[in-house]
């Protein structure tokens, strides 16, 4: 068939061509694996951060103080009013004693804690509310606000108000890194085409004069241009997987608070999607490199 003896010889074209400009071809490659690192990195850093504002999301509760003067009956009967809540996902009574307690177990090999205070439990009854969605919490602190049972009420929202804007900062910065990063790669793949091209301008004219078409002169540099962009793809993922593995057994080993994606999939994800950016790059680049020399 005529396709496959287009890519017999643009596959034995485009070899003789990389070897022929090795050194080149090996600073575009590296160049384009650091690149496509930088780009996975920066996803992953994303991914992270994103991941981690959730989980605080997901972890923050509203602690609701009650007035000490409320029966134990009293106390309990609250939670049919904080059913009225908008997005209520889970509401818990904590009682005066098990708060104590709870404390309490903090304290190791000493005198227990209601000794310590001479019998007198200091410590109301509480609720531990969560809803929910995050910006549901303003609109239940305000229901809550109007309970006149309630002496005091705690909650974590400017914490997380806080990580989701740098989360949204992270975002913007991550894809202005990746444009930044496509723009330079693809700058990279064109120039080294470009100069095989350049070479081999005289032939491609010969070529397209006595009739080859645009395809045929295409193929060898089209699979130039895919070479490198795998190569530095593979090079790029291989590094990633194993530096991001490293990373998180660091983290999990040593700093076991910070939340940190561990999934796999994800990770498998985003290689395959720089392997993708890479064949992608490869390809463009190389067809805007020799898009000008068939216009004979």
């Amino acid at each position: 068939m005529v396709i496959d003896k287009y890519m017999q010889y643009g596959f034995r074209d485009a070899m003789r061509s990389l070897w022929r400009h090795k050194g080149m071809v090996f600073v575009t490659i590296f160049t384009v694996a650091t690149m496509l690192l930088v780009l996975g990195a920066t996803a992953l850093v994303a991914l992270n951060s994103q991941y981690a504002a959730n989980e605080m999301e997901d972890q923050l509760e509203i602690i609701v103080f009650l007035e000490d003067k409320l029966s134990r009956e009293e106390a309990i009967a609250m939670e049919s009013k904080f059913q009225q809540i908008e997005g209520l996902r889970e509401v818990i009574f904590v009682p005066k004693e098990d708060a104590l307690e709870n404390m309490g177990d903090k304290f190791e090999n000493t005198t227990s804690l209601t000794e310590a205070l001479g019998g007198v439990n200091p410590l109301p009854d509480a609720y531990h509310i969560k809803v929910e969605q995050a910006e549901q919490i303003a609109g239940a602190v305000r229901f809550l606000e109007r309970q006149p049972e309630i002496e005091m009420i705690r909650y974590g929202q400017d914490l997380v108000d806080n990580m989701m804007s740098l989360t949204r900062v992270i975002g913007i910065a991550c894809v202005a890194i990746v444009v930044g990063m496509l723009i330079v790669a693809l700058f990279l793949i064109n120039s080294t085409i470009r100069l095989t091209v350049a070479t081999r301008s005289e032939e491609i004219t010969i070529m397209k004069y006595v009739g080859a078409t645009n395809l045929y002169v295409r193929i060898p540099f089209f699979l130039e241009g895919l070479f490198i962009g795998i190569i530095g793809a593979v090079l790029a993922d291989l590094i990633l997987y194993f530096g991001y593995q490293y990373i998180l057994a660091y983290l999990i080993a040593n700093l076991s608070f910070v939340p940190v994606l561990d999934s796999q999939t994800i990770l498998l994800q985003v290689m395959l999607i720089l392997l993708g950016g890479g064949m992608a790059l490869g390809a463009i680049g190389s067809n805007i490199a020799v898009k000008k020399y068939l216009n004979v």
